[in-house]
């Protein structure tokens, strides 16, 4: 699991082969049915066994190598090895690998009553791996997977030390080395547990908890796809409003996400839904507020969807935002976003 590695049918034929390969390129990922904010990329049957005993804890890992390379070696029965999620530093895209139900090999003896999560990156250069929004998107993931089982938030604090031992009974959630009977280092010193444990109790330092947001990619169709849409065009990538995840919806979703500094895969998750939304209030006009007007009319508010951000809009606006329990100020800010994209 660690140090991760590494025309003779004709015109006609190479150019079939290379249309297939362009179709095999825009599949949509799959969601997982664990945490629908993840893509599902599974690990090969070979590198994970049924488990027998419940979950009660989560193992922190980092990879100690790249976020494709964990995923292409998990997929390796050559690896032996496996973890339930790997996500990326740049962005904090999630992939799970292995159903929560299943027994990933990712800690040894304790493999039986924890799920495995992966942070790309090494151990020895956490400044430039472990990231705000790879922090952000594990925490996330790692309340999530307590809250679906009712577990404590018992997250070490690296007050004994980073390679401490800290019996099970104390915390729930801890790194690979504080595991007894291991032989691995990670997360390493430098992994920050009272930011971590701050962040997965719902923290964010500024008082709010980090929103997860839905997966939205390549032949999905709906009101959340038409929302996207509209934000490009508000970010002033030309296309057509339709619905429907096309080819033309992905190139612009890539385009964006490279503009930002996102790794540009054309999914829309985590990290890219908070850089697409736009802050939109009364007065506003475009197409963001054309995104607003259609959400709302999908919770029967019967408005015209013009552009025009005017009192009807805002009406419209802060009951949405009554019956969503937010506040209701009548301005479409990231919580009332996040609430309409799911």
């Amino acid at each position: 699991m660690k140090n991760i590695f590494r025309s003779a049918f004709g015109t006609s034929f190479a150019k079939l082969l290379a249309s297939l390969c362009i179709l095999a390129s825009v599949q949509p990922a799959l969601a997982s049915t664990d945490y629908p904010p993840a893509i599902w990329n599974p690990a090969a049957s070979c590198n994970y066994s049924a488990r027998t005993a419940a979950i009660s804890h989560v193992t922190v890992h980092t990879t100690q190598g790249s976020y494709a390379g964990s995923i292409s070696w998990f997929q390796n029965c050559s690896a032996g090895v496996s973890a339930h999620y790997v996500i990326r530093s740049s962005d904090g895209q999630v992939t799970q690998m292995v159903n929560e139900s299943a027994k990933a090999w990712h800690v040894g003896n304790s493999n039986g009553y924890t799920v495995g999560i992966e942070h790309e990156g090494y151990v020895a250069n956490p400044s430039a791996w472990y990231t705000t929004a790879m922090y952000t998107a594990s925490a996330a993931l790692t309340r999530d997977i307590l809250a679906s089982r009712s577990l404590a938030q018992k997250v070490y604090d690296g007050a004994s030390g980073w390679n401490a031992v800290p019996s099970d009974s104390l915390f729930n959630v801890k790194g690979h080395v504080n595991f007894a009977s291991q032989s691995h280092t990670d997360p390493g010193s430098g992994w920050d547990w009272p930011r971590y444990k701050s962040l997965v109790a719902g923290s964010t330092g500024g008082g709010s908890t980090p929103a997860t947001w839905p997966l939205v990619q390549y032949g999905n169709t709906g009101e959340r796809v038409r929302t996207i849409q509209y934000l490009l065009q508000q970010w002033g990538y030309s296309l057509t409003v339709n619905a429907s995840f096309d080819t033309a919806t992905q190139t612009a979703v890539k385009n964006f996400q490279s503009s930002h500094g996102l790794g540009s895969d054309g999914v829309v998750g985590n990290a890219t839904w908070p850089a697409l939304v736009v802050l939109t209030q009364q007065g506003d006009s475009g197409a963001k507020v054309r995104a607003v007007q259609s959400q709302l009319n999908e919770s029967g508010a019967g408005i015209t969807v013009d552009g025009a951000f005017g009192p009807a809009t805002a009406t419209a606006v802060r009951n949405y935002q009554t019956s969503k329990g937010l506040s209701a100020d009548g301005i479409v800010g990231d919580d009332t976003w996040n609430k309409m994209a799911w």
